[in-house]
């Protein structure tokens, strides 16, 4: 075993792209593992979420936008735990052409994460646009109608009130 060690201490030592991130590789490590677990985490809580509004919800156009909404969140909560298990095998990358593929990989991960969460953000905003409530929508048209009654009515009386004018300038008039 510790010639095992030293061989790959001297591997290390002709490596130094791979040396230069041999103190961090265990950071690495246990970040990645906390990366996978949260990325499961977050599973676990979208499906949660999901049965809940499927058992309470009766329409089913809002089912059927919250499993589209499920699935792009566990997509995303999948490539959060891909980007785990690749930033842990971080860990046992020494060559340097190998650890270079996996922090690329990480990258585009990241990219497509962000791409994905966008997506769901604008269609979250969008579904919510669209939506109509019946009991504001209702109380806007009582509102409107009661405010154009009031206008009609200062309207009227506005006039009226010429019309008296007008009668009563005449009478001097005449």
């Amino acid at each position: 075993m510790f010639m095992q060690l030293q061989a790959t201490s001297s591997l290390l030592n002709g490596l130094p792209l791979a040396a230069a991130f041999d103190d961090i590789r265990a950071y690495l490590l246990l970040i990645g593992l906390a990366t996978i677990a949260g990325g499961v985490m977050m599973m676990l809580f979208h499906k949660r979420t999901y049965d809940d509004v499927e058992r309470l919800e009766k329409d089913p156009r809002i089912v059927l936008f919250e499993y589209r909404k499920f699935r792009r969140r566990t997509t995303v909560s999948s490539l959060i735990g891909a980007m785990g298990v690749i930033m842990a095998a971080l860990y046992w990358a020494i060559e340097p052409t190998v650890f270079a593929i996996l922090i690329s990989l990480i990258l585009i991960l990241i990219i497509a994460i962000l791409g994905l969460a966008t997506l769901d953000m604008l269609s979250i905003s969008i579904q919510g646009i669209s939506q109509t409530d019946d009991k504001a929508r209702q109380a806007m048209i009582d509102e409107y109608l009661r405010q154009r009654e009031l206008q009609k009515s200062a309207d009227e009386k506005s006039l009226s009130s010429q019309n008296e004018t007008r009668e009563e300038d005449k009478d001097e008039t005449t």
